[in-house]
């Protein structure tokens, strides 16, 4: 069996397997005599989500049903097929009287045959050819057809797990039924061709890719979890794309949900791993633009805000993944749509002669739910009860928050300077010249008007020129913009960063800062950690050079993820005191977003930004690190005894002793570049199957030694330049 459409495809059932090219679809569902109760497996608490290895060959999750705790893995790389197989681990009833059932069903005009004698069953598509079959290691004790899971379902819940009447050996929706005093433990097969029985399992065993070898490979590792489990296909518009939580998609959404830059940071955490993925996700955003140009706040199976957007990443993200994929002619599809939405934003969101933005409700656009009120366009903030807003006052007539927000502000000029940067690479020089021009202009209005001089920092402001007395993290994302100077910086971190009483301390980065009273709040974006902030601060860091306090907030970003990861939970938001996630209400235990946190991590090892371009720090990958999508393919890292390397399909490309991050780092078949950092000891660089041509640092002529460069010791950072014969 081909294994390539087989996925845990449908939001509403996270352990159904199903193949997006045939249509058939594998549903386990739990019985439980004691409670009569009959469970599909839906979001929630009952199923603890594991691994899902990176090459996708293996998914693994728990179940509890009424206390019987079941341990699953599906083996997508099986030889012969796709093996499901289950492992009691703990028990709530006599196992007889507690029924483990796998359904299989297809499209209209499937139907299957169930032989009783060599215990295999055949499911048919709806010509009459054979697609499918499946066996189990132990005949299942009873074998039942019905018209669909539902009819099962009130079977179950009426007739109890004595009822035979359903017993049969062909139709259009099978049930193959165990219990667990004959399966405590299953393996099955399913296949496209004949297959032998398979064996039974022996004693579960942890997962060779579960092991891993330092913190960032963890981070990796999670952050793939948490997006191939929120990874599902939308059956309304016919598209693969990952989800902010499977928790809402049905119940919450109407079938989908593509909130603005939830769906778009989860295809920066795609770009990781798996070009197409992001891909698919920035193009489940872009399918909605309007009309008007910008990208819709929320479209959902039940309404679309289209007179909101949110604040503009698309142009980072996009320049993100073209920066690690390379794919022009995906850059050639996504800049003029990008640049529709950034124009969008001057035409539609300029605050008076400010020469700056804000946030708004375009109201004769849509019919999205809030329209034209405050509440809309404190949507479009993406931080809808930041008390940042509290005293903005609201102008019906344009729609418009009376306040200059900094985040967005910042936002809206990093997205020109991304914007320009696309165009100078698709040949547009004029366009890159205004978009440049414009940004710069931005940038510097931002360094002028929301910079507040009495208390050194920067802050939203409302039209009549009073700064907002609130702060969030979004005072460090002129950073990120490159808007601030130097001395602004240093007040940045000294003075708020890092001080307890405002956005300092074990855990964090607070919505709000500690000395607000909205912090007690404790509600949402009063006062919670957010993903997203802490990931525009760090980027914010990084560019402004301040690395150790960029590389705090990484450290702390994943402390934080993984208090709440060994118990398999995402947090939508973080308690700024505690780290709960479940403290409150107003929090998803398993959000897309969340997983923010822990890719500032794997930034310190590995990165690409639009100002360092490729950087590296191998030597804190603290064992292997991999694979990870660069412009050189899927790379791993290894760090070991002060040395490491670089590997490519198992082969080493590069290796070294430096120890530090190398920064604008390009590995071509003519040479390699990349900006050192300081040295007290020497160091060393080998670049595997290549004879060094000449090299140079800050300069000054190296020696070769066929493909081993040694570097002498430097008290500052330098160029290194190297050319290959």
């Amino acid at each position: 069996m081909t294994p390539a459409g087989w996925s845990t495809w449908n939001p509403e059932r996270p352990a159904e397997l199903s193949d997006l090219t045939s249509g058939f679809r594998l549903t386990p569902v739990l019985y439980s005599d004691r409670a009569a109760s009959f469970t599909q497996l839906p979001p929630g608490p009952q199923l603890r989500l594991g691994l899902r290895t990176i090459d996708g060959g293996r998914i693994e999750f728990e179940t509890l049903h009424e206390d019987t705790r079941l341990a699953w893995s599906y083996d997508l790389d099986a030889p012969v097929g796709i093996a499901i197989e289950w492992h009691r681990l703990s028990s709530g009833e006599w196992g007889l009287r507690f029924w483990v059932t796998l359904c299989l069903s297809g499209p209209e005009g499937t139907r299957f045959i169930y032989d009783r004698e060599s215990g295999r069953l055949q499911g048919f598509d709806a010509a009459g050819e054979a697609r499918l079959e499946i066996r189990a290691a132990k005949d299942p004790l009873l074998v039942t057809f019905h018209d669909s899971l539902e009819a099962l379902a009130a079977e179950f819940e009426n007739q109890g797990y004595f009822y035979l009447a359903s017993r049969g050996t062909e139709g259009r929706f099978v049930a193959l039924r165990f219990n667990l005093v004959e399966a405590p433990a299953m393996r099955l097969m399913l296949s496209t061709a004949s297959a032998a029985r398979p064996d039974l399992p022996g004693a579960p065993e942890t997962s060779p890719a579960a092991v891993t070898t330092g913190p960032a490979q963890e981070s990796l590792q999670a952050i793939h979890d948490v997006m191939a489990w929120n990874h599902v296909f939308d059956g309304i518009n016919g598209r693969p794309y990952t989800a902010l939580t499977r928790n809402w998609s049905a119940r919450k959404f109407g079938g989908f949900g593509v909130w603005l830059n939830d769906v778009l940071y989860n295809a920066l955490l795609w770009s990781h791993f798996d070009a197409e993925k992001a891909r698919q996700n920035i193009e489940a955003v872009f399918a909605w633009q309007t009309e008007e140009g910008n990208f819709p706040c929320l479209v959902t199976g039940n309404d679309a805000w289209q007179d909101r957007s949110q604040p503009p990443i698309a142009a980072y993200v996009v320049w993100s993944l073209f920066q690690r994929a390379g794919e022009r002619g995906f850059l050639e599809w996504a800049y003029p749509r990008v640049l529709r939405n950034h124009e969008w934003w001057w035409r539609r969101r300029r605050l008076a002669e400010t020469g700056l933005v804000a946030f708004g409700t375009s109201p004769e656009i849509g019919t999205g739910l809030y329209k034209g009120t405050k509440l809309a366009a404190k949507n479009e903030s993406s931080m809808d009860n930041s008390p940042l807003h509290d005293p903005a006052p609201f102008d019906a007539n344009s729609g418009l928050l009376l306040s200059a927000d900094v985040g967005l502000n910042s936002l809206l000029a990093l997205d020109g300077e991304m914007l320009s940067l696309m165009a100078r690479t698709l040949g547009k020089g004029d366009v890159a010249e205004r978009l440049e021009a414009q940004a710069a202009s931005h940038k510097q209005r931002i360094g002028e008007w929301l910079w507040d001089e009495r208390r050194g920092v920067f802050a939203n402001r409302l039209l009549d020129g009073t700064f907002v007395e609130a702060l969030a993290p979004t005072s460090f994302f002129p950073l990120a913009a490159g808007a601030a100077d130097s001395e602004q910086t240093d007040s940045l971190v000294t003075r708020y960063l890092l001080a307890p009483d405002k956005f300092g301390g074990p855990i964090g980065l607070p919505s709000v800062a500690r000395d607000q009273p909205a912090y007690g709040d404790n509600v949402y974006w009063r006062g919670r950690v957010w993903g997203p902030l802490n990931f525009w601060t760090y980027l914010g860091l990084r560019r402004a050079g301040r690395e150790a306090e960029a590389a705090g907030l990484a450290a702390m970003s994943g402390r934080l993820f993984d208090a709440g990861w060994r118990e398999r939970l995402c947090g939508e938001n973080y308690n700024a005191e505690t780290g709960a996630i479940a403290d409150q209400a107003d929090t998803d235990p398993f959000y897309s977003w969340g997983a923010l946190l822990p890719a500032l991590r794997l930034s310190e090892v590995l990165d690409l930004s639009p100002w360092q371009e490729l950087s590296l720090a191998p030597g804190l990958a603290a064992g292997e690190l991999g694979p990870l999508l660069t412009p050189w393919g899927r790379v791993t890292l290894a760090g070991e005894e002060g040395n490491w390397r670089v590997q490519r399909d198992g082969q080493t490309l590069l290796a070294g002793s430096v120890v530090g991050r190398l920064s604008r780092v390009a590995f071509t078949d003519q040479g390699f570049q990349a900006e050192l950092p300081a040295a007290t000891e020497r160091e060393w660089l080998r670049f595997a199957r290549r004879t060094i041509a000449s090299a140079s640092l800050g300069g000054a002529a190296l020696t070769a030694f066929g493909d081993r460069l040694n570097l002498p010791p430097r008290h500052s950072g330098a160029r290194l330049e190297v050319e290959f014969d």
